[in-house]
């Protein structure tokens, strides 16, 4: 357990040092992220103009089953900004694991190579979120959610590496969701520690940005109003980097993790040497 933590640590250290040396591997998110959002805002401005009647109420059955099908299509084409942009994402970060210096177009070229393999991957996620909220929302009260958040929590699991997977291996739908749990299993303390390390790193750059948010407000009501819209910005700002630091760290982690749990070693010169082959495993061999 001790090795566990001090691997982690480690482990994450040399995720935000790869951004740190490396600032292409945060353009992966930030296209992913504003890219949503312009997918989003496409939904509610083609909700508000084609189907107003729906904005105010006195929709027909036909029209909002035309708003339930865009939202539907919305979804989908979501799921696959996030699944290409987190492709390019893992494919650049391997490349750096790998001591070359990709550009964000090799990262791009990964994910382009794969398309396919990524479009039906994102279907797929997409539908099962779906179903598991339909789902979730059949049921009252608390019940549904705890449904909903441990239906979630189990495909995340099971998924954690299924991007590396399409993008590194050829294999059946199926046998590539098996062949992500195992290695979620085989990786499970260093994973989980890792991860909760970012998020923990993360959370306290998103506080300090609520913090100032906060204070912006109360100057901004307070009278001192150039101050408090500072400040405000400021929060913003502040929110935004450390969240796309914190896409680009879980990104980059996954892709190490997928190095490590596949080949047992990962660049020497990155990492410490418990993490360069497992004890009594053959260099490049997969672990059991």
């Amino acid at each position: 357990m001790p090795g566990t933590f001090s691997d982690s640590w480690n482990l994450t250290k040399t995720a935000f040092r790869l951004i740190a040396e490396d600032r292409a591997l945060l353009v992966f998110p930030l296209v992913g992220g504003l890219s949503i959002l312009a997918v989003l805002a496409l939904f509610v401005l083609g909700t508000f103009f084609l189907f107003p009647q729906v904005v105010s109420g006195g929709a027909t059955t036909s029209e909002d089953a035309a708003v339930v099908g865009l939202f539907v299509v919305t979804y989908f084409v979501c799921s696959f900004v996030s699944v290409y942009a987190t492709a390019g994402l893992i494919g650049a970060a391997t490349q750096k694991l790998e001591g070359r210096q990709p550009t964000a177009a090799d990262g791009w070229r990964v994910a382009r190579s794969r398309l396919g393999r990524l479009v039906a991957w994102s279907v797929l996620t997409a539908t099962v979120g779906l179903a598991i909220q339909l789902i979730a929302s059949r049921v009252q009260g608390i019940g549904g959610a705890l449904i909903g958040l441990a239906g979630g929590a189990a495909w995340s699991v099971v998924t954690y590496f299924m991007v590396p997977v399409v993008l590194y291996e050829n294999a059946t739908t199926w046998a590539s969701l098996k062949r992500s749990g195992h290695l979620f299993v085989s990786t499970f303390g260093r994973t989980l520690v890792s991860n909760v390390v970012v998020g923990l790193l993360v959370g306290l750059g998103l506080f300090a940005a609520f913090v100032l948010g906060i204070l912006g407000l109360f100057y901004l009501f307070g009278g001192a109003t150039l101050l408090g819209l500072g400040l405000i910005a400021a929060a913003l700002a502040v929110g935004a980097v450390f969240a796309l630091i914190g896409s680009a760290a879980e990104g980059i982690l996954r892709a190490a993790l997928y190095r490590y749990a596949t080949t047992g070693k990962i660049d020497p010169d990155l990492l410490p040497n418990g993490y360069r082959t497992p004890a009594g495993a053959p260099a490049g061999a997969p672990l059991p």
